[in-house]
């Protein structure tokens, strides 16, 4: 039985006026107007309680629950509760990787019946003793005298398959015992196609280490989050930590084998086209041996970077969705206005519109007598602002920095807007990742992630003569 647990997130109160129920965040700045039925279940959880309902049961009440956590209002954890564990085929490629014994090891200690599990290795025309390691082990190995890639790999090996789900996890990885626990439960439900897990970093020695292990594209987050509509977001979960059912893989055809990259998040995509959900549980964990050398990360980012004009020319019913409300926008290009021109006025102008957004909040909560204080009310409205501030920001750095470092050397002006950019996104990404490493490594290692990346997008979109991943869709509210 799937069960879904809520609880009300910080800062957020419940506020009775009249015959009105509300629930009001101070952070955002939130006020939901809600019906007397769900505002005594509300009183009821309070916020050292979880209220724990059964998915399939209550799915009335789930959606309006869901929809207060999609405003921030709710916190939401899922858990699984059963006794059916299906067979499962766990697929492996690698090439010239002795140390896939870590990874063989791992899946030996499996919390998971051992008459369920099926291990396939796939050796990619290894040259050095990888395939004697492999031989070791009693599992199902596939020697190839010649090298076909990754993705032609596990598709070979998925033909050879018996379980009736398919996980994905790469030679340089190590499963967590509870690995397959975690994540198989969620396909007791039918729609579930696709489930994937947290990827932490296996190395933790150097200062490149530990900025790998909070800012790998492979770390999908600490948070769960669930794609049920193919429309409704890009989510994707990466191969080396992803489960299947079988019979989706099979109607998409698996991986497709001319990707080197990006492979996994085309396949989520079709996947997710043909109906099936996508969902990411940070309790289901593999530690990844992250590049710990400084060029093969940065060439392994620039990779990356390449696979968007590709995916989005493959995809072309997928863009990029901004979102910029007007006065958060007005607030922000003032700022940056000033910064490039060197105007006091835009910095006054910013300021304007942030007290005209002020007062209409305020005014709002003062006439629904909702009992916040005029202070609060300020502190949240700022914050807004720097957090979309802080998004743009870091939306600008990921795919315009090398632009803006053109530009700065023909306008002397644009280093101070420029400066402002990296300083500022890198201060507040720190302190939301919270890495061990001080921040100085991690300025560093930021700014050349960056430019690795969006080099390799610039690009890709050249080679491809795609620049979709240049042209996002501009909405005023999510």
């Amino acid at each position: 039985m799937r069960k879904a647990s809520y609880q009300l997130r910080e800062g957020v109160n419940l506020v009775h006026h009249g015959e009105d129920f509300y629930l009001l965040s101070e952070f955002p700045l939130i006020a939901v107007k809600v019906n007397k039925a769900l505002y005594d279940i509300l009183c009821a959880m309070g916020r050292s309680n979880l209220l724990s309902i059964s998915v399939e049961k209550h799915r009335p009440l789930i959606d309006l629950l869901n929809n207060l956590v999609a405003k921030g209002l709710l916190t939401k954890d899922e858990t699984i509760e059963t006794q059916i564990y299906p067979p499962i085929s766990i697929i492996i490629p690698v090439k010239n990787r002795p140390d896939i014994r870590d990874c063989l090891k791992s899946l030996e200690l499996l919390d998971y019946p051992k008459d369920k599990i099926e291990v396939i290795v796939v050796d990619d025309g290894s040259t050095d003793s990888t395939a004697k390691v492999i031989q070791t082990f009693k599992i199902e190995a596939i020697l190839l005298t010649h090298t076909i890639g990754a993705s032609a790999c596990r598709n070979l090996a998925v033909k050879e398959a018996k379980g009736e789900l398919i996980g994905f996890i790469d030679s340089d990885c190590v499963a967590h015992p509870s690995w397959l626990k975690d994540l198989v439960p969620y396909f007791e439900e039918e729609k579930v196609g696709i489930v994937g897990g947290y990827v932490s970093n296996f190395y933790y020695r150097s200062a490149l280490d530990r900025y790998e292990d909070t800012k790998s594209p492979l770390n999908m987050g600490r948070h769960s989050f669930g794609a049920e509509d193919a429309k409704s977001s890009n989510a994707y979960v990466p191969s080396c930590n992803l489960i299947i059912r079988k019979k989706a893989f099979l109607e998409v055809s698996g991986f497709q084998r001319d990707l080197n990259v990006g492979e996994d998040v085309d396949l989520c995509w079709r996947v997710r086209k043909l109906g099936y959900y996508l969902l990411y549980r940070p309790q289901g964990e593999v530690k990844h041996k992250h590049r710990n050398n400084v060029m093969s990360m940065l060439k392994r980012r620039f990779d990356y970077g390449t696979s968007e004009a590709i995916l989005y020319w493959r995809h072309r019913d997928k863009r990029k969705m901004l979102y910029f409300p007007t006065l958060y926008s007005v607030f922000y290009a003032s700022i940056c206005l000033g910064m490039i021109l060197q105007y006091p006025f835009f910095f006054v102008f910013a300021l304007g519109v942030l007290l005209i957004d002020f007062f209409r909040k305020h005014g709002k909560i003062k006439k629904n007598e909702l009992g916040l204080r005029s202070s609060k009310v300020f502190l949240a409205v700022l914050r807004s602002h720097l957090s979309f501030s802080y998004h743009s920001s870091s939306y600008l750095v990921r795919y315009y920095l090398i632009f803006f470092i053109a530009l700065s050397f023909l306008y002397a002006k644009m280093w101070v807007f420029l400066l402002f950019l990296l300083i500022f996104s890198a201060i507040v990404d720190f302190s939301i990742k919270g890495p061990n490493v001080n921040f100085f490594y991690f300025f560093i290692f930021y700014v050349m992630d960056q430019l690795a990346y969006q080099a390799g997008v610039f690009w890709g979109c050249v080679v491809k003569k795609n620049f979709m991943p240049y042209l996002p869709i501009i909405l005023r509210n999510p």
